[in-house]
């Protein structure tokens, strides 16, 4: 008789598993770990007297994760026969586990305060990568030599068995702090935890920190610091869960998902009064997601604060100290997360997502955004576009807006919105189905899929920024008293509009017309978070063939502000009035290609009114969105591979 362990885990990343089977070997019970596409399953004698023991230890070396589910046991009379996924030798790029955080924080350990800490299954690996395979003598670490304690455990510890990036304070990466004076750098075990001690006592008492993190240069401040710039667009860093349900208001996918080995960004609902008076009604998250921040936080909570903030920025960035290491390392773009319910979406970003293994069939490179899919060794990857050394392929496939000349006699450039719709077809294996889709990042656009391949169904009306004003005044009868009016009410917005320059999407125009700090689709969204009523306004959406037209958007808008309707009113009533529009559209062109399948992609859907919209015209066809990859346009890399 066997007992049986599920938990459901909806990925294909295996560090969970590994992380089981490493503690399997530690505890050397006979425990079988078979994973499949949405479980990890567990297979033990229902008669062995250590089970007991080995579960209640389980719960002690398993992260949260963003993947892991419910779970349930049973017995069975036979082992499982189900087909198990392949195992992924790819770097990570995620926190450390609890396993090797303890050891952080255990000053017996060799590694007691040193912020580079991981083993197989965790931490920041993927930073230290130069080129595939992932092996220490191709990433940045291959100058450094083990030392002998880190050699014998490659050797006795299954956590850090054969681990390419092993490491400890005695033979690893050398950490200093610089103020305007003195550099000091962190050797031994008191080095390193005074560095972070003085690094928080600084913050806390309104100094600012520049701190080169395994996600980049990040500058750390109080925020209630008035001094720095631009607070309400900063990162608030919890430095303890806590200081959650203190600050933040938290559904409980929220609050897991923040805690996560895979910590993402997450904008959520201010609280209390202090925060509120800062972020106003909602916020970007993140709890400590490498050691460098995890460090940190420690000693900020010494220091009696609760949270800390910080914006991303380079090396040059002005800064009161700056703690640095020489190691090079490749930072990888945040990954932000969108939660309704029990629906959790990539919203965009890189990390934790990226790199990926995917199947694919044809000898074909794609590359977009930064990204590129190669095979390597038999397997597709997909990663950094800098990662990949030449190749040999029939053909490329490369993003008609990617600065990338190939020079190979079969480039085809494509279209990011058709490659968006193919992955999502692909990750629900829909490919060759006929399909409607609908495409909004920056520009909303209407798409069929025909089985072969995307078509524009309803484009929308291309948007320019310059001459502005003139297209608004030409856009209907009565509109060049609009924006004489407005140049009255609102001179500077006028004055800011009429002197744009670059290539602006209509939500970064929009946010200036509104007034708005942050200028981007993420300060509208999070204002319209602010409107706690219910009901919107109707935004004029379109002018003719049921095109959407940006300048009749952005004239509805104006007319509205003229009329003194609230900004966050005005943000709610935008994604209601396109939910509306969407909603509208699609049944019709559903039943003119006779087809109940819809795609969405685009990471504007990550929005709460619009998505609670969305559900409410389109529910009943449950539309479709990407499950392992963004939503945004880092998908494109993925469904190129179908094209």
């Amino acid at each position: 008789m066997y007992f049986i362990f599920e938990m459901n885990f909806s990925s294909p990343k295996n560090y969970i598993a590994n992380l089981i089977r490493a503690y399997v070997e530690e505890k050397k019970i006979d425990v079988g770990v078979l994973q499949t596409f949405d479980k990890i399953i567990l297979v033990c004698d229902k008669e062995d007297e250590n089970l007991e023991s080995f579960f209640l230890g389980l719960e002690n070396i398993l992260p949260a994760s963003l993947f892991l589910s419910e779970a349930k046991h049973y017995f069975s009379d036979e082992k499982p026969k189900l087909m198990p996924l392949a195992k992924l030798e790819l770097p990570l790029n995620i926190a450390p586990c609890p396993t090797c955080q303890k050891e952080m924080f255990d000053v017996s350990s060799p590694r007691y305060y040193y912020p580079f800490t991981s083993c197989n299954n965790c931490g920041s690996q993927h930073q230290f990568i130069t080129k595939y395979p992932f092996s220490r003598a191709n990433s940045t670490m291959k100058f450094l030599t083990p030392c002998e304690t880190c050699k014998e455990e490659m050797k006795s510890n299954p956590l850090r068995k054969d681990y390419p990036l092993i490491s400890c304070i005695e033979c690893g990466i050398a950490v200093r702090m610089v103020d305007k004076e003195v550099e000091h750098m962190a050797l031994t075990k008191g080095d390193y935890r005074k560095l972070f001690e003085v690094s928080a006592g600084a913050i806390a008492a309104g100094k600012s920190v520049l701190m080169k993190t395994m996600h980049g240069y990040r500058k750390f401040f109080n925020p209630h610091n008035t001094s720095e710039e631009h607070v309400g667009l900063s990162t608030l860093l919890m430095a303890s869960a806590d200081g959650f349900n203190k600050h933040l208001m938290l559904v409980e996918q929220e609050f897991n998902a923040l805690l996560s080995i895979e910590r993402p960004l997450l904008r959520v609902a201010t609280k209390s009064d202090e925060v509120k008076e800062i972020y106003g009604s909602s916020v970007l998250v993140k709890y400590p997601d490498d050691g460098m921040t995890m460090l940190l936080a420690r000693e900020i909570l010494n220091t009696q604060k609760e949270y800390i903030a910080y914006v991303e920025c380079d090396s040059d960035t002005s800064a009161d100290f700056l703690v640095d290491f020489d190691i090079p390392v490749n930072f990888q773009k945040d990954i932000k997360l969108f939660i309704n319910q029990d629906t959790k979406l990539f919203i965009s970003g890189e990390r934790v997502v990226f790199p990926a293994e995917v199947q694919s069939k044809k000898d074909r490179v794609a590359v977009a955004h930064d990204l590129a899919c190669v095979e390597v060794g038999g397997k597709h990857i997909i990663d950094s576009l800098e990662l990949f050394d030449s190749v040999k392929t029939q053909e490329i496939y490369v993003l008609e807006s990617e600065d990338f000349e190939s020079l190979h006699t079969n480039e085809v450039r494509f279209e990011s919105y058709k490659a968006s719709m193919m992955s999502v077809l692909a990750e629900h294996y829909k490919i060759g189905q006929k399909a409607i889709g609908v495409h909004f990042d920056g520009s909303l656009n209407f798409l069929y899929y025909n089985g072969k391949q995307v078509i524009n169904a309803v484009p929308a009306i291309p948007f320019e920024s310059d001459n502005l004003w003139e297209k608004i005044a030409t856009l209907r009868d009565g509109s060049d008293r609009l924006v004489t009016n407005y140049k009255k009410a609102y001179p500077k917005v006028w004055e800011r509009l009429d002197n744009l320059e670059g290539d602006m999407d209509i939500f970064e125009v929009t946010a200036i017309t509104l007034g708005l700090e942050d200028e981007s689709f993420e300060g509208i969204s999070s204002e319209a978070l602010s409107f706690l009523g219910k009901g919107g306004l109707q935004i004029d959406t379109r002018v003719k063939d049921n095109r959407f037209d940006n300048y009749a958007f952005l004239t509805s808008i104006m007319s509205y502000q003229l009329g003194d309707v609230e900004t966050n009113f005005l943000c709610y009533s935008i994604y209601e009035s396109f939910g509306d529009y969407i909603g509208e559209i699609v049944p019709q062109l559903l039943e003119k290609v006779d087809t109940k399948t819809v795609v969405l992609t685009g990471e504007t859907f990550a929005n709460q009114s619009l998505y609670a919209r969305i559900q409410r015209t389109l529910g009943q066809y449950q539309p479709l969105f990407n499950k392992n990859f963004p939503i945004g346009k880092e998908n494109a890399v993925h469904g190129a591979l179908y094209l």
